[in-house]
């Protein structure tokens, strides 16, 4: 039985279970940034519809506002901002949570200072701290420290190490600037690779599974989220686009597209309220499905985030539409015909918008989304 440097004597047996979990994790751990990765592929996608909507967004918004600016124009605009703040902000807030899983706070507490710096997901590593006996210990010591093994981290020119010096002042100066070999220590601790005992070593990677597993299962559901509202809207810009595809170039929204734009929102809104809120509904169902009498999925707060964002976006385009298509619908240029329309579309958004925020599971969402 060999001791460890934590004083826990291990068999060969047990070392060699060690190892080969942490090996398995590693590779579990490869399988998540794959995952990771894929997503960050598809959310730069995810910015191309936006590219290529641009002509149906600024048609738009030029129809609304060139020539005399009406209130009702005003609250279109203001409805329309609304429609793209909501794909906006689900994709926004997908960019800062696949941030946050690669990077985190990396604690160095060491000599009585309180140090943070951030490090990438997957440190860097060392050879376990009581793999070797004490004489190989102390030969890999050595040669850690040879300046040809050194440089390959400090290069031996002066720019280079006052780049390093800079980059380790800014963090209080790790591991100093005495020689290369301190330089390289203090690099050493911004990558977080220290040589740990394989116990501890399989316990920071068992805290770190946890952790990615986490992060990872709200980063699928903002990606799912984020496109189903960014579809959703799509779909209206489009809508919209055609309303004011016959407007020559410089004449501003009729009183009938001013009806007809602000019918596309308000069809909009309870549509990705629904958008956005499916993913958690489809994951209840299954639980459901397989068993499970009740859920907490809607309440948890890491998992609804883009819903409460989005039902207060959506809600402002909401009701700035509401405004424009009382103020159409009331001009005297409105025909009969155009303000039963506008009454009909302002009715059904009404009982729709309701349904979609208070049904069911949604109860609680919408009362949380609000305080």
């Amino acid at each position: 039985m060999d001791v460890g440097a934590g004083g826990l004597g291990l068999s060969a047996d047990e070392r060699a279970a060690a190892r080969a979990f942490v090996a398995r994790c590693e590779v579990r751990l490869s399988t998540f940034h794959r995952i990771a990765v894929g997503m960050l592929s598809g959310a730069g996608l995810l910015v191309v519809l936006p590219v290529v909507a641009r002509d149906s967004v600024t048609g738009i918004l030029r129809s609304l506002l060139i020539g005399d600016v009406a209130p009702s124009d005003v609250a279109l605009v203001v409805a329309m901002v609304a429609l793209l703040g909501v794909p906006a902000a689900a994709l926004w807030l997908l960019f800062a949570d696949l941030t946050r899983f690669y990077f985190h706070a990396n604690h160095l507490g060491t000599g009585g200072r309180e140090v943070f710096t951030p490090r990438f997901t997957l440190t860097s590593l060392q050879l376990p701290s009581d793999e070797l006996g004490p004489a190989a210990a102390q030969r890999l010591a050595d040669i850690r420290v040879d300046p040809w093994i050194v440089e390959l981290l400090v290069p031996t020119n002066d720019a280079s190490r006052r780049r390093v010096d800079r980059q380790l002042e800014v963090y209080g100066g790790l591991g100093g600037s005495a020689d290369d070999v301190a330089r390289a220590a203090g690099l050493f601790e911004l990558a977080a690779s220290r040589s740990r005992p394989l116990l501890e070593e399989v316990a920071k990677i068992e805290h770190g599974m946890a952790r990615h597993a986490l992060r990872l299962r709200g980063l699928v559901l903002r990606y799912v989220k984020a496109l189903l509202a960014l579809l959703t809207t799509a779909v209206a810009v489009y809508a919209g686009d055609a309303i004011v595809a016959g407007l020559e170039r410089g004449q501003g929204l009729t009183v009938s597209g001013s009806i007809w734009m602000a019918a596309v929102v308000l069809v909009w809104a309870p549509l990705v309220v629904l958008a956005v809120t499916s993913p958690v509904r489809w994951i209840e169902n299954q639980m459901r499905a397989d068993g499970a009498r009740s859920t907490a999925v809607a309440d948890d707060p890491e998992l609804t985030f883009i819903e409460r964002v989005s039902l207060r976006i959506a809600a402002v385009g909401w009701v700035a539409a509401i405004v424009a298509m009382a103020l159409t619908v009331t001009d005297d240029a409105a025909t009969s015909g155009r303000v039963a329309a506008g009454v009909v579309v302002l009715a059904a958004s009404v009982v729709a918008v309701s349904a979609a925020a208070f049904m069911g599971r949604f109860r609680s969402l919408a009362i949380i989304s609000w305080s």
